[in-house]
């Protein structure tokens, strides 16, 4: 007999032996395979648990998701049979519930006290130590530590870099989405230790879709106040350019408005707007004001006269213009 040593976690082996006779120089044919499994173990570490609050409803009421996801830990220790979730009022811990999922998200609807949460793994062998949160109440301020969020392009990567006000500060969490996905479940992140820098492949993120990034440091089972900012990996010119509007006319002067393209239209950051127009036979103009404007009143026009006039919006990637619009100016 022999022992075998060393093997992994919880992972199926197929054994086979030969043997050869002292005096030979040959082996004998391999006999057939026996397979047999290892022992499970319990979750050696903590599963990676965050939490989106949404606003507390008008009964007082607040919904609080909870998403995890288990540690990648190779080898696995053993299958994952489903999830603990314990949670409790932080100055009334004897008003514990309990819930189990074998999914890795739940909606809990709390109160506006502060809570304490914790999610744990848990298969054949045992569980895993306690993921540790805590939901601050409605009306708790959060201290700002981080100061500055600077984000930026590679070839390959998405860069996220940030200051904090406090160096003990060592963990922090990195938190993304579509600027346009409504569902708290439909949310990254990822924990940082000992870093103010993040990094991530940049295929984890779409072309000309704008995506809202959080940082968030840690201390503790408490989260801070988050510093939010959004960016775009790759921008296009807009699919479609602003429609334009006159206002009151005059005899050498008329208001032009027009509205915000929808989010879903811009490809990126509007930096501009630049306003073209042109009198009948006559030398086109321009006017470019910034991407807060959504109104401009043109000067200088001749009396009776007629105009064609369309807006362009402008990102970084180029500008789309949107219809032109007709009108005449006054006589008197």
């Amino acid at each position: 007999s022999y022992n075998l040593t060393g093997l992994w976690d919880s992972t199926e082996y197929s054994v086979a032996i030969r043997c050869i006779n002292n005096n030979s120089k040959f082996w004998s044919e391999w006999s057939k395979e026996k397979t047999a499994s290892t022992e499970e173990k319990a979750p050696s570490e903590k599963v990676d648990l965050w939490r989106v609050i949404e606003p507390s409803h008008s009964a007082g009421h607040r919904s609080v998701h909870l998403m995890w996801k288990p540690v990648n830990n190779f080898p696995s220790p053993g299958r994952i049979l489903g999830y603990k979730i314990q949670y409790f009022p932080e100055k009334s811990a004897a008003l514990q519930v309990t819930k189990n999922s074998t999914d890795k998200k739940i909606i809990l609807l709390l109160n506006e006290d502060p809570y304490i949460i914790s999610v744990i793994a848990c298969n054949s062998a045992g569980n895993s130590p306690a993921a540790i949160l805590r939901i601050p109440s409605t009306d708790e301020k959060t201290p700002q530590i981080i100061e500055t969020v600077r984000t930026f392009t590679t070839d390959e990567e998405v860069v996220v870099e940030w200051t904090a006000s406090k160096p003990e500060v060592t963990e922090y969490v990195v938190e993304w989405f579509e600027e346009l996905e409504t569902d708290p479940f439909g949310r990254s992140w990822q924990y940082v230790s000992n870093s103010t820098i993040w990094k991530t492949n940049k295929k984890n993120f779409k072309p000309f879709v704008c995506y809202n990034i959080s940082v968030y440091p840690l201390y503790g089972n408490q989260v801070a106040a988050p510093y939010s900012t959004q960016t775009y990996v790759q921008e296009r010119k807009p699919s479609e350019g602003p429609v334009a509007d006159t206002g009151i006319l005059g005899k050498n002067e008329v208001m032009i408005k027009w509205k915000e393209i929808s989010k879903d239209k811009r490809n990126g950051f509007i930096r501009n707007y630049t306003i073209f127009y042109k009198p009948e036979n006559g030398k086109e103009l321009n006017e470019t004001v910034n991407s807060d404007v959504l109104h401009y009143e043109l000067k200088s026009l001749q009396a009776n006269m007629q105009y064609t006039v369309y807006v362009m919006a402008n990102n970084e990637a180029g500008g789309t213009s949107g219809e032109p619009k007709t009108f005449k100016t006054l006589k008197f």
